[in-house]
């Protein structure tokens, strides 16, 4: 199992600002009962995520997550999420913690199996006779206007594509420990032998950007504002990464998974963003993720 470090869940905290009143009439909500004190949108939702090794029983989920990346690429996402499942002992998956008191039965069982996310690399260069990864490598060259032809064809380097999906109404803190130990468990399979020895890693950002064309979206795209990051730790990543290619997914169906998304909303082209950093830099990565979430 790919336990997260630290060892314990991921807590998430969904609330709204507290106010004195609110403090001052607890005696009263008391009385009266928090439904009716606090409006739907008022309450406070905490959620624990846990990380857990991808197992057979995550395909589906793992699956629909590499769609919402992917859309209607031509790639064998069955072939990628059971490489992934393959080598659990890198990588995570994100489950939400039940407590069994509260619910029971089918309830409890779908929520234990739903997979809210996914943190993994693929070594693109080891497995590069595999169909699916042939059709990612490919996929990498168009959007990219071939960029990247001269790296998949040095032999000498070892491509790691970094998945790093999750259910778009997440938080972005929950990121940092997926991602941590992720780095901790490259390094030990790399001193294992195994084909984890990366010198690049590749990473498919989704992002939607501003198409108005009047005076203030003109000052919000000088100031890098236009742009809205459905993972909000990949901006940082795409600063300090090379970016490659960014392209338009407008035509293509892109619905958020357990999530509000508007795809549609006229504003905002979604697209993405293929953005290369070196193996050297996954420590600064990790730093300014850290910094950027605070």
């Amino acid at each position: 199992m790919a336990n997260l470090n630290p060892k314990r869940p991921i807590e998430e905290d969904s609330s709204s600002d507290s106010s004195g009143e609110e403090e001052e009439d607890d005696s009263q909500d008391e009385e009266m009962g928090e439904e009716e004190q606090l409006g739907e949108n008022d309450r406070e939702i905490q959620v624990e995520f846990a990380g857990q090794s991808p197992i057979a029983e995550d395909f589906h989920g793992i699956k629909s997550l590499l769609r919402q990346l992917f859309l209607k690429a031509h790639i064998n996402l069955s072939g990628l999420t059971e490489l992934i499942i393959q080598q659990n002992y890198i990588g995570s998956i994100l489950q939400q913690c039940v407590d069994n008191e509260d619910i029971d039965g089918e309830e409890e069982a779908n929520s234990e199996d739903e997979v809210f996310g996914v943190t993994s690399v693929i070594n693109l260069s080891h497995h590069k006779d595999v169909e699916c990864v042939k059709e990612v490598k490919q996929y990498l060259l168009e959007k990219t206007q071939k960029k990247l032809a001269g790296l998949f064809n040095n032999s000498s380097n070892q491509i790691g594509l970094l998945f790093n999906e999750r259910f778009i109404n997440i938080p972005p803190q929950v990121s940092v420990p997926l991602l941590e130990n992720l780095c901790k468990e490259i390094v030990e399979a790399k001193e294992a032998g195994k084909p984890f020895d990366f010198t690049h890693f590749i990473l498919i950002s989704k992002l939607h950007e501003s198409t108005r064309k009047d005076s203030e979206s003109k000052k919000k795209k000088a100031k890098g504002l236009d742009i809205l990051w459905v993972n909000a730790e990949e901006e940082p990543i795409s600063e300090m990464g090379e970016v490659l290619g960014e392209y338009s997914v407008r035509s293509e169906s892109d619905s958020a998974v357990s999530g509000t998304w508007d795809e549609d909303d006229e504003q905002f082209d979604p697209k993405r963003r293929i953005v290369l950093i070196t193996a050297a830099q996954l420590p600064d990565m990790l730093t300014k993720i850290k910094e950027f979430l605070q």
